[in-house]
């Protein structure tokens, strides 16, 4: 968002400014050696670009790339390649010689902890997964799905083993992390089934998921689930109001239109401690009079609210996001403005929006309230990154239009 120009000293011959030395003396004591930064930092910027490799590459070969960089980073990128198994577009024969090689050295099976399943195909999952009993005792996570949303990969139980279901809950019994994208199930029941067959499952993210049919479905037993990130996926949201599983999350992240995730907030309210929502149904005026949140008045627990609002920044939009409740744990409310315009400029002229923001923050509603964040996220092309909206003019323009946050240090 800001622009930062740096500038340091390099020897002779570089490219930038020359810095002359104070005494001769001291130039001369001057460590010619590099700096070397702890292992234990890159190690930690080794896992963090593992932790958001996409779902669908191959983990292992980003991470051979990522060895090569040094001997320390060699160490690290092998350790972490071990703890994964990618089965990326692989027919069922590569599956058994990928299975073979690891029966060649069991001790592998004990360091996997997640699993990359990517494939238009279920039924080499179904394959994978009778291979796979009582191996993978410490898989945490487990990727299912195909490329991209289409075509998608077709969940159809006619391409398993009969007791598949079985053969998934024997092969990842321990899995508490599920992330589904580009799959469509023939029903909610089917879908339901999956999720019992892994007792131990605490996160579930969806993207892209359907239901061919839906239809109403009962719950088959008590829900661990506590977090949940859907994106475009109604069906698993009916799902988890109907069967009743909504009602102990703490943590929901959603993206969608608003009155398809609503449901499964006002569900969720009273156990609720962080909420994070992208609506894409917003209009001008389309919320005025509702607001953009459903009750929360249930949701005396809830601690964080964040709230992605996009394409375009407009302080009506903000006034639409406040909640109409009083929320007595609240904590931090953070709002990130999506800008994709090639030109953008700040509203000056809505006053009266900004008054209400400035007053309902910082009013009796929110008593424990410390953090008020809003960002501004441009997404242009290079050429254009001068027009964006500078940071310090985007503080300065805030800390006007809401003197009373300002004024209290909770406007960040």
């Amino acid at each position: 968002m800001g622009r930062t120009i740096s500038r340091r000293t390099v020897p002779n011959g570089g490219h930038g400014p020359q810095v002359p030395p104070a005494t001769g003396m001291k130039q001369n004591n001057v460590s010619k050696q590099p700096i070397q930064l702890p292992v234990e930092l890159w190690w930690k910027v080794i896992d963090f670009a593992v932790d958001n490799f996409s779902y669908d590459e191959n983990g292992r070969a980003q991470l051979r790339e990522l060895a090569r960089v040094s001997r320390a980073w060699c160490t690290r990128c092998r350790l972490r390649a071990e703890e994964r198994l990618d089965i990326i577009e692989r027919n069922k024969t590569e599956v058994h010689q990928l299975i073979k090689r690891l029966d060649e050295h069991p001790e592998r099976y004990s360091v996997i902890k997640r699993v990359h399943f990517v494939n238009h195909k279920i039924n080499n999952f179904g394959s994978f997964a009778v291979r796979m009993a009582g191996k993978l005792v410490h898989v945490e996570r487990l990727y299912c799905g195909n490329h991209g949303m289409w075509p998608w990969c077709e969940w159809d139980p006619g391409q398993l083993h009969a007791h598949g279901f079985l053969h998934v809950r024997v092969a990842f019994e321990s899995v508490t992390t599920l992330h589904l994208f580009g799959i469509s199930f023939p029903s909610a029941a089917v879908f339901g089934r999956l999720l019992s067959a892994l007792p131990r499952l605490a996160s579930l993210t969806c993207e892209y998921v359907l239901f061919k049919k839906r239809g109403i479905v009962r719950a088959t037993g008590p829900c661990l689930l506590r977090t949940v990130d859907l994106n475009s996926s109604p069906g698993v949201i009916d799902f988890l109001v109907t069967t009743g599983a909504g009602t102990s999350l703490r943590y929901v992240t959603v993206c969608g239109p608003v009155e398809a995730w609503s449901s499964l907030v006002v569900t969720a309210a009273p156990s609720l401690s962080s909420l994070h929502i992208s609506p894409t149904d917003y209009s001008p005026g389309k919320y005025d009079g509702t607001g953009l949140l459903p009750n929360l008045t249930l949701a005396q627990n809830l601690r964080i609210l964040s709230i992605d609002l996009f394409p375009a920044f407009d302080p009506r939009q903000l006034v639409a996001t406040l909640p109409r409740a009083s929320l007595p744990s609240l904590d931090e409310i953070g709002i990130t403005a999506l800008q994709s315009d090639d030109s953008i400029k700040v509203d000056d002229s809505d006053n009266d929006s900004y008054t209400q923001i400035d007053r309902v923050l910082s009013g009796r509603r929110f008593p424990t309230l410390r953090k008020v964040t809003l960002h501004l996220r441009c997404r242009v092309a290079p050429g254009k990154a001068m027009d964006v909206t500078s940071e310090v003019s985007w503080r300065i323009h805030l800390s006007s239009k809401l003197p009373l946050l300002h004024a209290s240090g909770r406007l960040l």
